[in-house]
């Protein structure tokens, strides 16, 4: 805030427009932006959620097909008679012998076939005791058909009948490429015929360990086929199809498995159990589309897939994992797949048996926020983080399959499914920069002219800051500006005319204050000194007294008395500055002046009576003028005074101390129209003005006081020639400059000393008066090396001699 105040209008007017229009800008995208991303995720969510839809669908009317199929199949007149047959031919062998070469053939498969394949996914290593076939039934038939079978594994079904002449084999012969070519046909994984008393397998389409084995006792009692038999037992009725969910099966080295059955009726009696292995390939092609996700809509990064909800597993391929399958280069095969799992903590021994199986069913954990709300039943959708942490749009949903406790997902990433959206951010962004210099370069515009008035309005101000008071601003606008300049116009003239009144009033007041106080203190006061007091060691004090007024003024009126009273003390004030004295107040017909105070000097005494001796003139000449009888008496001293301001509301610059006292008592005492002088004035000027002895005088009743007094007829100090040495002896110091002479170029005096007198002479050989400089300075000049010789000497005038 503090940075934004030391800005100018200009720059803050533009900041201000760019804000707002950025603002505005910014808000708008924003909204836009939000309500894009808004209709979006809504679209997504509606397109996942058709697809969800459409393929929960399509796997419960599988899951039907498949139901009513297996019920079809066990009420087949072919598969009663097929179990019928088998189960006979399979109680037929059972009594035959079994050779210890056979055993050993059937071990030796076990160990060289079933069992390396096996240990890759199971933990420990599997052992033949384990596993073997118990009864005489199933070593005989695992004999011809799997161990004895010449096919490799995974081509057992290839045989038809074995060699051994068993009515077993026959019937073998007359039904295995029926449900051969069936289970081809539908998809199954596997057929089984078991007996629904004993549990024995009496006949599978592909051969595997479990064939020919027993579900109750035998080595796969505890596996999901077992189980689904176990319900069959438990509820034989007529048409009712089982389903077990998967789990891994050992007879399939351990890849995920599951089975649906349904009792086979003959009439009215049960023979036995069909059973179907589930079509894994048939559910993927359903969930990925045939593989062709894009064309569903699911773009790169989309997949619909199942979840059981009692783990948390997948019961569908993860479509990641069947993209990173690199049919050409097995060796990089789940490379990616594989470190997505890894970054999401899962075992490495999951993803192992993930690689192994290059599946995901039942191995792939789905433990997401999706697949919990559909765990509990609900159906909705959000974003989520999915089984790889990657954020999803979700939208998830229950299955409604008998026996099967499954939810179903469509699932989109979120970076993909808001591509649409960072598209329109960016160009809401160019936008936004192009609209901000856009925007800047008018919100500049628009200030400079806003601020232009204000300029001029600065200017003028300036110019009366400045001092001048004629400067008038002139705009070309019909606003408020234009208002302003006036108003501004206006101030300006009444501040011009306050200044004149105000310039007229101090030059009054200090017109004023200099008739009441000496120009220097009055300077000083003007600066702003609150308390002048000063303490002057020399200084020559004057009072005065014009007699003879008070009998002038009865004779005439007031004001031509007060006029010609005004007259006199104005010609005497004229004097008074051309001397360089100060006039401090007047009393009726009383004098008061001092010289040597405000201005200092070394003749102020001498200033003191020239003044005073052109003052008795200028009496002569008011008396000469209006015929008048006025006269001039005085007193002067020198010494130590002290002088200040007294008074603050009615103040007047004060004299005060014994050189004011004695200079008054000298005027009290004097003669009319003489001079009455101590013996401190008299050493000073006896020189230049002739006075005369007077009677001594008493200061204060307290001591008496010498005093010489002149009397003259106005002669000013011109008339006077010359001066002379005294000490303070008895004695003489004569100093003779007869040959003294002066150089008209430099205005010098040369002299040099012999005989008893002290002669000034010009450059034409008279006696050069006092008053010429030369004659002064030379003077002055002797004064000064005959005190630094030890003497004590004052110039002293002296008359026509």
């Amino acid at each position: 805030m503090l940075q934004f105040n030391r800005l100018t209008i200009k720059s803050k007017l533009s900041l201000i427009l760019l804000a707002a229009s950025l603002g505005s800008i910014l808000v708008i995208s924003l909204l836009s932006w939000n309500r894009a991303r808004s209709h979006l995720t809504e679209a997504i969510f509606d397109q996942l959620t058709s697809l969800r839809a459409a393929k929960a669908r399509q796997i419960e009317s599988l899951f039907q097909t498949l139901y009513n199929h297996v019920e079809t199949l066990a009420e087949d007149r072919m598969i009663v008679s097929a179990m019928a047959e088998l189960n006979r031919g399979f109680r037929e062998v059972q009594p035959e012998y079994i050779s210890n070469e056979w055993s050993n053939t059937i071990a030796q498969h076990y160990e060289n076939e079933f069992f390396p394949e096996l240990a890759k996914n199971i933990e420990g290593s599997p052992h033949w005791a384990n596993y073997a076939p118990r009864s005489q039934a199933a070593q005989y038939l695992q004999y011809h058909y799997i161990a004895n079978n010449p096919n490799p594994v995974g081509e057992k079904d290839a045989l038809d009948r074995a060699e051994d002449g068993s009515e077993y084999s026959k019937y073998h012969e007359r039904y295995h490429p029926i449900f051969r070519n069936l289970i081809k046909k539908f998809g199954y994984y596997d057929l089984f015929l078991i007996n629904h008393r004993t549990g024995d397998i009496v006949y599978s389409v592909y051969k595997e360990t479990d064939y020919a084995t027993n579900l109750i006792t035998g080595p796969y009692r505890q596996s999901n086929l077992a189980k689904i038999v176990k319900a069959v037992q438990n509820n034989p009725d007529r048409g009712q199809v089982q389903i077990v969910d998967f789990q891994p099966y050992r007879p399939s080295y351990m890849e995920p498995a599951a089975f649906i059955a349904a009792p086979i009726y003959n009439g009215p009696h049960i023979v036995g159990i069909l059973a179907i292995q589930l079509p894994v390939d048939e559910i993927n092609n359903v969930m990925t589309n045939g593989k062709e996700w894009e064309q569903a809509g699911l773009g790169e990064t989309g997949e619909t897939y199942l979840v059981g909800t009692e783990d948390l597993t997948m019961r569908s391929l993860s479509r990641f994992l069947i993209e990173d399958l690199d049919e050409e280069d097995p060796e990089k095969n789940l490379q990616n797949y594989k470190q997505t799992l890894q970054g999401t903590g899962l075992p490495d021994s999951i993803i192992d048996r993930i690689e192994q199986f290059e599946s995901s069913i039942i191995l792939q954990p789905v433990n997401t926020e999706a697949a919990q709300r559909a765990k509990a039943g609900e159906e909705g959708t959000k974003i989520i983080l999915d089984y790889r942490n990657i954020p999803v749009l979700s939208s998830y949903a229950p299955l409604d399959i008998p026996g099967l406790d499954w939810a179903i997902l469509a699932e989109k990433d979120r970076a993909e499914a808001y591509q649409p959206v960072r598209a329109l951010q960016n160009v809401m962004l160019l936008s936004t920069v192009i609209l901000s210099l856009v925007v800047t370069w008018l919100a500049a515009i628009a200030a400079r002219n806003f601020v232009r008035p204000i300029n001029t309005l600065v200017e003028g101000s300036r110019q009366v800051g400045r001092g001048n008071l004629e400067v008038e601003v002139k705009l070309d606008t019909q606003d408020e500006f234009n208002l302003l300049a006036q108003t501004f116009n206006e101030m300006v003239k009444n501040l011009r005319q306050q200044t004149q009144a105000l310039e007229q009033s101090n030059q009054e007041k200090e017109e004023l204050l200099l008739n009441i106080l000496p120009s220097p203190i009055a300077e000083r006061m003007k600066q702003g000194e609150k308390s002048i007091a000063d303490e002057v060691q020399q200084a020559t004090v004057l009072f005065a007294t014009a007699t003879g007024f008070t009998n002038m003024s009865e004779q005439r009126e007031v004001e031509e008395a007060a006029a010609l009273l005004n007259e006199l003390i104005n010609a005497f004030d004229e004097q008074a500055e051309k001397y360089d004295v100060e006039k401090l107040k007047t009393i009726g017909d009383r004098y008061l002046a001092v010289s040597g105070i405000t201005k200092p000097r070394l003749d102020h005494t001498k200033t003191m009576m020239d003044f005073i001796v052109e003052a008795m003139k200028i009496v002569q000449n008011f008396n000469n003028k209006y015929q008048t009888r006025l006269g001039l008496k005085a007193g002067i001293h020198v010494g130590p005074v002290m002088a200040g301001i007294i008074g603050s509301k009615k103040f007047m610059y004060e004299l005060w101390g014994e050189t004011v006292n004695i200079a008054n008592s000298l005027n009290l005492n004097a003669q009319l129209n003489t001079v009455l002088v101590t013996k401190d004035v008299y050493d000073r000027l006896k020189e230049f003005y002739t006075f005369s002895p007077h009677d001594a005088i008493e200061i204060e009743g307290r001591r008496q006081l010498n005093t010489w007094f002149f009397q003259g007829k106005g002669l000013s100090s011109e008339e006077f020639e010359g001066g002379y040495l005294r000490t303070d002896s008895a004695e003489t110091i004569d100093v003779d400059v007869a040959e003294q002479s002066v150089n008209p170029e430099n205005d010098t005096v040369n002299n040099s000393r012999n005989g008893d007198r002290a002669i000034v002479k010009d450059k034409d050989g008279q006696l050069a008066r006092y008053s010429s400089q030369k004659s002064r300075d030379f003077l002055l000049d002797l004064e000064k090396e005959n005190q630094q010789k030890g003497f004590w000497g004052k110039l002293t005038p002296f008359g026509n001699k």
